[in-house]
């Protein structure tokens, strides 16, 4: 269980910018970031679990569903990079400033 889905965003934040994104309440930010936490794998292998859990969680249909899965997958995916860029322009700088 990855209890920090977003690694660039605490969980409030990811949260709040879900809610603004998939256009939901804070409570339903509240349980698509539950279901996250206990499902989501990179890679979309869980992605039919995690829509059918969103639209039986929040009564909502899989269209709707899909697409609010599809706004947490890219905000997560987005946090990993811009990590992954984060740790790259470490690792230049250091090697920039020894050489």
């Amino acid at each position: 269980n990855n209890k920090n889905i977003n690694l660039n965003m605490n969980k409030n934040d990811f949260i709040q910018e879900l809610t603004k994104q998939a256009n939901l309440d804070p409570s339903q930010g509240n349980i698509i970031n539950e279901i996250f936490e206990s499902n989501f794998i990179a890679g979309n292998k869980n992605k039919d679990t995690i829509v059918s859990l969103i639209s039986e969680k929040l009564g909502v249909d899989e269209a709707k569903a899909d697409e609010i899965y599809n706004i947490a997958a890219g905000m997560i995916a987005g946090g990993v990079m811009d990590k992954i860029k984060n740790k790259f322009k470490l690792i230049i700088q250091c090697i920039w400033r020894y050489n």
